[in-house]
């Protein structure tokens, strides 16, 4: 049995947090996201004090937009 065999399985949070990295990566390498099947980048993002999750801003949507509702484009490298 290998040490990734031993690891307990990803909980939501883990799961939740991994997506937030996956959006702070897209924004940092200009890489486009989809939200309703549109090809979108992201203008910004935070995490306001006491929320569960982060508010994302998309380039020519004027509100936030929640996480969840974003897909990201896995790209060949």
């Amino acid at each position: 049995m290998s040490a990734r065999d031993a690891l307990p399985p990803p909980t939501a949070r883990d799961l939740a947090e991994q997506h937030d990295m996956r959006i702070h990566r897209a924004k940092q390498r200009c890489r486009p996201v989809l939200h309703l099947g549109i090809k979108q980048f992201i203008a910004g993002f935070c995490w306001h004090k006491g929320d569960d999750e982060m508010v994302v801003y998309l380039e020519g949507i004027a509100g936030p937009v929640r996480p969840c509702d974003i897909t990201i484009i896995e790209e060949a490298t």
